[in-house]
């Protein structure tokens, strides 16, 4: 485990604020398409620099995001459209540009060219890894944007690492305080290009972790590391125990977050509405996750009402019921029953090993399951008081069904707490 490198780089590894200016703009998203999806976006944010580092921001408020691209840098591919999708939902997006020097014609001034082919020239990047785009040169340029958000009112942060950016990613979650940082794609496992072990450093994270791992492991997707046995995920799993996520994306290229289905003329990792379909997928996941980290709201993140959980019912035994007792649960041996009106109304008497109480009962059906011997579950039903005398009653809010298993006991007919006549107040 963590000795294969990420796809893109698999050859590689073997050898005070500043001036504002609008942000460079694409043209429109067409009509009905989500715009981190579309191919063209026009950026709704705005390039800013700051001790001579410049960044993308977008979005307001105290809840913050470090965006950390890929080697593409910070305007390549979806990178700039997800950031202003998730300014949409609530949080302060940066995205430092730090990988300086530019290779070749870079993006924007940043990383590499949109047209370069990992698959064929990942073995040209090693030397950038281990130099100017190492942990070591960036870190200082991610620490001065951190410093831009908080001077900004910044005061809960969390972190978003494609591909590379997990590995620079775990560097910033080793000294900041992030409440957790999310990675489509990680590529943590380039700690080994400089000499370290990426469980170590992984060790080290002061948060959890959601990592959304692509491919088949076995068939060049990314390492075994980074699922629920590996040695990664088990590294922050271990620490925050309960509050980490990994799910795998097996039909998908390393890549496909911010370089799937993008603009015709680029290095694609995938395309088509299965790779657009994965994109909203773990868009989603990341949402739910820094919604559980407290970053995001539900409803601003555009997720649905979270699944209700409903409460195992606490059944009561016939000696404790008293007069005026609502909500009440429990399961009974029906003992007999009599029609007190024709097709109407009927009186049954039921009970446990604790007595007996009788049934007003409306509902021919109820009836029918109360037959002498018979075994039903009674739940949410009341208690009635007919002329100082309690009866219970299953209303429309309550429920009456056979029992899943029958009662052993016999009824305490002994002990008949409708018998028992109570002085009205």
């Amino acid at each position: 485990q963590g000795s294969r490198v990420c796809s893109s780089l698999r050859g590689a590894l073997v050898a005070g604020p500043g001036t504002t200016q609008p942000a460079a703009a694409m043209s429109c998203c067409p009509p009905g398409a989500a715009g981190y999806l579309a191919a063209d976006h026009t950026d709704e944010g705005s390039v800013r620099s700051i001790d001579g580092v410049s960044f993308y921001q977008v979005g307001s408020g105290p809840n913050g995001l470090l965006l950390i691209p890929d080697v593409w840098g910070w305007n390549g591919g979806r990178t700039r459209a997800l950031a202003d999708d998730l300014a949409k939902k609530g949080l302060s997006v940066w995205v430092p540009k730090i990988l300086q020097p530019m290779f070749e014609a870079g993006t924007d001034g940043d990383g590499l060219p949109p047209t370069f082919d990992v698959t064929v020239r990942g073995g040209e990047l090693g030397p950038l890894v281990k130099g100017d785009w190492g942990h070591e040169k960036v870190m200082p340029k991610v620490r001065a944007i951190v410093k831009a958000m908080k001077s900004n009112g910044v005061t809960k942060m969390g972190l978003v690492g494609f591909c590379y950016g997990a590995w620079v990613g775990m560097y910033a979650a080793k000294e900041f305080d992030l409440v957790g940082c999310a990675s489509p794609h990680p590529s943590v496992h380039l700690e080994a290009a400089v000499g370290g072990d990426a469980a170590v450093l992984a060790k080290a994270s002061k948060c959890p972790w959601a990592l959304f791992p692509a491919g088949d492991p076995k068939a060049g997707g990314d390492g075994d590391i980074y699922d629920a046995d590996g040695d990664v995920f088990k590294a922050v799993e271990e620490k925050f125990p309960g509050k980490c996520v990994t799910k795998r994306f097996a039909a998908m290229k390393h890549g496909w977050m911010t370089r799937g289905s993008i603009k015709e003329g680029q290095f694609m990792a995938g395309s088509g509405e299965d790779v657009k379909a994965a994109v909203t997928e773990c868009l989603t996941d990341i949402c739910e996750f820094f919604v559980k980290r407290g970053l995001m709201r539900r409803n601003k993140a555009g997720l649905p009402p979270p699944p209700i959980k409903l409460r195992a019912p606490k059944f009561t035994k016939v000696g404790k019921i008293e007069p005026e007792a609502k909500s009440l649960n429990l399961v009974l041996k029906a003992v007999k029953i009599e029609e007190t009106a024709p097709g109407k109304a009927w009186d049954a008497v039921l009970g446990d090993e604790t007595g007996v109480v009788t049934l007003s009962l409306r509902s021919a059906q109820h009836a029918a399951d109360c037959k002498p011997g018979a075994s039903v579950r009674i739940q949410n039903a009341r208690v009635l008081m007919i002329k100082g005398y309690v009866r219970i009653i299953v209303d429309k809010w309550a429920v009456l069904k056979p029992a899943d298993a029958p009662l052993e006991c016999e009824p305490k007919t002994g002990n008949d707490i409708s018998a028992t006549e109570y002085e009205l107040a």
